[in-house]
């Protein structure tokens, strides 16, 4: 094992002890946490980069809800973790990681001290996950506006202004592209779906 890929191991472990705190369990480079209808997903993803002299990954962090996944009419599976993620994101959006990616040469100290307090962070995010609301909240203060099942949630659970106001935040963000006629046929079809009027 060259000196690079040790040290990329010392950060899985690294990783790893602090998500193990938190009630997750590793399979390989996935951390899994499963809750009363929730689940909460911590992975790591090497470069396709990667050489012998250079290491390099990603984080990211997801999470299902079961209930938001009702109340638009999908199926929820037996075994929740084997659920599509309705929320991905990548750890530098959600920690004061200063990059989007770890590199094993640049970052070799900051493995043991930065890195576990970003994933710490990571973890605080999701704990902000509980429930479907929860869930809605952090899709839209993402910028998931053009998210087909958070629109749809706010609809079905009568949360009108709401889905207006992502319509709106949509609008906004690609009213002058090219595809905005069939997004916002989209949105309107879904809208009409559920009886819900956009203007």
């Amino acid at each position: 094992m060259s000196d690079l890929e040790e040290r990329f191991a010392d950060a899985v472990a690294a990783i790893g002890r602090v998500l193990k705190t938190h009630g997750f369990r590793k399979k390989r480079y996935v951390w899994t946490r499963v809750g009363d209808g929730v689940v909460h997903e911590v992975d790591l993803q090497r470069s396709h980069g990667n050489s012998p002299d250079s290491v390099r990954f990603y984080v990211n962090a997801s999470a299902y809800v079961a209930a938001f996944a009702r109340a638009i009419g999908d199926r929820v599976p037996e075994n929740l973790a084997s659920a599509t993620a309705q929320y991905s994101t990548r750890f530098e959006t959600i920690s004061e990681w200063p990059t989007d990616r770890v590199d094993m040469e640049r970052d070799a100290e900051a493995v043991s001290s930065a890195l576990p307090s970003a994933i710490e962070q990571v973890v605080t995010h999701l704990d902000g996950i509980t429930d479907e609301a929860s869930l809605a909240r952090t899709l839209f203060d993402s910028g998931s506006f053009l998210d087909d099942d958070l629109f749809a949630w706010f609809c079905a659970t009568g949360r009108l202004a709401d889905a207006r106001a992502q319509f709106a935040a949509a609008r906004e963000r690609f009213g002058t592209q090219d595809r905005w006629p069939r997004l916002a046929a989209n949105f309107d079809e879904t809208a009409q779906k559920y009886g819900v009027a956009l203007s």
